[in-house]
């Protein structure tokens, strides 16, 4: 997760047929609404190199030994200058692998040349063998200053109908407001659950915050990156078409009764909850106590018993 990046881009959506076929939306995975579930963090990017087959492998044996308590993925994509997506969370390689080199302008088949720390990077075309039995998949969308909507939504739809991924329960994930606007008026993409993702909106050292025991005092009036207050969330979700929400998990702990109007609100539109990313025994079981569904981590394997 971690973090959006505000954007101001080109072209309007619009409600426009085009030669995809319309399928009905997937029913809902077979889990309690009334339960929380583990999802490991882009794999497992505590215990294994994120976003990579390693990594996927890993949470997968893990998956394995306890299917009822971790019960899937989230990960990322970037759209490469060649219209495929790459299964990785920046918009470069500098990170991971000490390349300046933009993704949105490498086209696929030379960034899969590149070597990842002993891993290759893989599309979301090959994927489908990593998310093998789970019932919630968590696809996040990125996008940046230059992101085109529509050849990134058209590039997605293009990816999701194949045989392989189409019958998978993902569920589409971002912070682009915008991004969500196309994904509602897309004859494909709007057949699919689709989550708003929210964080602060104004810089908060949310790295340090993922394993200290005190954090930020948030308030339900303070702006977040919908540039609306945190308690609009709801609202703005329901708006977009979105059938969940993904808050950084700080913000499920306001004071005093905050954090049941905001757990209502998103009740009351039946929204799915999900917090991000949750690394500390002692925050996973506040979240479970206050009945959040889907708890992400880096760490599934530390995690995993509490569920």
């Amino acid at each position: 997760m971690t973090t959006r990046q505000p954007s101001n881009r080109s072209s309007k959506p619009n409600n426009t047929t085009n030669r995809f076929n319309v399928y009905q939306t997937r029913p809902a995975a077979a889990l309690n609404p009334r339960q929380s579930y583990l999802l490991g963090h882009r794999g497992a990017r505590g215990e294994q190199l994120e976003n990579s087959a390693a990594g996927f492998d890993h949470l997968q044996q893990l998956h394995r030994r306890y299917p009822k308590q971790l019960v899937g993925i989230e990960f990322d994509v970037q759209l490469t200058a060649d219209n495929k997506l790459l299964v990785h969370h920046d918009d470069t390689l500098s990170r991971l692998q000490q390349r300046q080199s933009r993704i949105d302008q490498c086209n696929s088949t030379e960034l899969l040349r590149y070597p990842l720390q002993g891993n290759r990077h893989l599309l979301l075309e090959d994927m489908a063998p990593y998310l093998n039995g789970y019932q919630r998949i968590e696809l996040e969308v990125k996008t940046h200053e230059r992101s085109n909507y529509q050849r990134l939504t058209q590039a997605l739809a293009q990816a999701l109908l194949d045989p392989s991924l189409k019958p998978l329960p993902i569920t589409l994930t971002s912070f682009d407001v915008t991004l969500h606007q196309y994904m509602l008026n897309h004859p494909v993409l709007s057949q699919y659950p689709r989550g708003l993702l929210v964080e602060p909106k104004f810089a908060v050292d949310t790295a340090s915050m993922v394993t200290k025991d005190e954090h930020a005092d948030f308030q339900p009036t303070m702006l977040m990156s919908t540039n609306a207050p945190l308690m609009d969330t709801a609202l703005i979700a329901k708006r977009l078409g979105c059938q969940g929400v993904g808050l950084f998990f700080p913000l499920y702990d306001l004071p005093s009764q905050s954090s049941q109007q905001l757990l209502q609100s998103f009740r009351h539109y039946q929204l799915t909850t999900t917090a991000w990313t949750v690394n500390e025994p002692q925050h996973a079981k506040r979240l479970i106590n206050l009945g959040v569904n889907y708890i992400i981590s880096d760490f599934p394997s530390r995690l995993v018993t509490l569920f």
